[in-house]
């Protein structure tokens, strides 16, 4: 076994060496292939930050198709991002029936209460943190961290602070966050929370024996003698049913029309639907086609370069016939001849490949510090992807590049290996 290892470097030590013999031709493929993963690697980087700024901008343009009771007023804006206040709701397990539609591929249910938020009358939204695209992606300053249940996010217009404890309809939430002004009334005075927290503030009044809502404003003057009537909010009501949403908030599916899904959802009663911005609605759909296109040319871009180290390598091979006949008749056996030729391939597009990673690392920065500042302007952020899959990409192209190699000079090692010595001396002498 230690005899086998020995083997094995000594044959790795010579390919270094065979590496080293021909620096120009080994500094011209590397050259060759840092160019092609360096491209691709920062071409992969920038389309998924590119992917995932734009998907943040048009997922703050809300819905595409908002699902309410007929007699529920929405305000037709740029952003389909909530309703008014109204005392018609739907069933919950309407969501099922919607998400079944063909096209429909995000559901968010809202349920839009008044309450009473530190003596002041406010309006609640509850949402489901974990299939909401239209109240997260406008989140701005927050506390570090996952949201507790017993949280709350305030609106862009809200004057309280990030970590203030707020007492509303008689439980004690702190806010997590602030969302960015969206330019919706409605929406920038409102205060967000899971259906969760509705659910325990619900619990909260039932078990304290609130009878029709916490208290919103009293007047302290009095009429003809009599006091003003104590005004109470349906959040704080100890029998608020939470079977009921006030909305269903709709994203479509890449290639879903806004027609044929209308025209499914038409078929349910005592509903009306309203249609966001066509235009926002084509391009977010368009968004998979586009990271695709940017995956496949990535494909194609490693799939040439594959072609062309082949060639390379079958050059390469057949000017060393005589080479690798003499070693032949030395005693080197076909194994040993094929690890050479393998070894220095790997050896050649490795380095190439972490050259390749520098290079793309710096097509980045200068993409970042140009049309990535341009596009922070038309408001699609740049942003980076998680350190952790930058990490792993940077492996990956420093591993790809070594496979590459390994198998764009396969073909021509696995050729070179069944020749006889004789053959290979003779051939490089015609």
């Amino acid at each position: 076994m230690a005899r086998r290892h020995h083997d094995r470097w000594l044959l790795i030590r010579v390919a270094a060496q065979n590496v080293g013999r021909r620096r120009l031709r080994a500094i011209l493929l590397g050259v060759a292939v840092m160019l092609g993963v360096g491209v691709g690697f920062a071409s992969f980087v920038a389309g998924w930050a590119l992917r995932a700024g734009m998907a943040t901008s048009l997922s703050r343009m809300g819905a595409d198709l908002v699902v309410v009771p007929r007699e529920t007023l929405v305000n037709i804006t740029s952003s389909l991002l909530t309703v008014q206040p109204t005392d018609a709701s739907l069933d919950a397990n309407m969501a099922k029936s919607l998400a079944a539609i063909p096209g429909v591929a995000r559901v968010a249910p809202q349920r839009i209460v008044p309450s009473m938020i530190d003596d002041h009358a406010a309006n609640l939204i509850a949402f489901d943190p974990a299939s909401d695209f239209s109240i997260l992606p406008w989140l701005g300053e927050h506390q570090p961290g996952p949201r507790s249940r017993d949280s709350v996010i305030t609106g862009g217009r809200v004057a309280a602070r990030v970590g203030e404890t707020l007492q509303i309809c008689g439980k004690s939430l702190v806010v997590h966050g602030r969302l960015e002004q969206t330019g919706v009334g409605p929406f920038d005075q409102s205060y967000f929370l899971s259906f969760d927290a509705l659910a325990a503030i619900n619990a909260l009044n039932h078990a304290s024996g609130a009878q029709s809502g916490e208290k919103a404003a009293v007047s302290a003057n009095a009429v003809n003698g009599l006091a003003a009537p104590h005004v109470e909010t349906d959040a704080c009501k100890a029998d608020l049913p939470l079977n009921r949403v006030s909305a269903y908030l709709l994203q479509l599916s890449p290639g879903a029309k806004v027609e044929d899904v209308k025209f499914s959802i038409a078929q349910l009663t005592w509903i009306r639907i309203v249609e966001g911005n066509a235009v926002l609605t084509s391009s977010r759909q368009a968004l998979g086609p586009l990271f695709l296109g940017i995956v496949v040319f990535a494909v194609f871009q490693v799939v040439a370069l594959m072609i062309v180290v082949s060639l390379l390598f079958s050059a390469i091979v057949q000017e060393r016939y005589r080479e690798v006949g003499l070693l032949r008749a030395m005693g080197a056996r076909p194994n040993q001849i094929m690890t050479i030729i393998l070894a220095e391939s790997a050896i050649v597009t490795g380095l190439g490949g972490v050259a390749g990673l520098a290079f793309g690392t710096a097509l980045l920065l200068i993409f970042a510090r140009s049309l990535g500042f341009y596009f922070g302007l038309l408001g699609v952020p740049f942003s980076w992807p998680p350190l952790a899959l930058l990490q792993e990409s940077a492996v990956v192209t420093v591993v790809f590049s070594a496979v590459l190699g390994l198998v764009g000079s396969f073909l021509p090692a696995w050729r070179v290996r069944g020749l006889d010595p004789y053959a290979l001396i003779q051939t490089q002498v015609r």
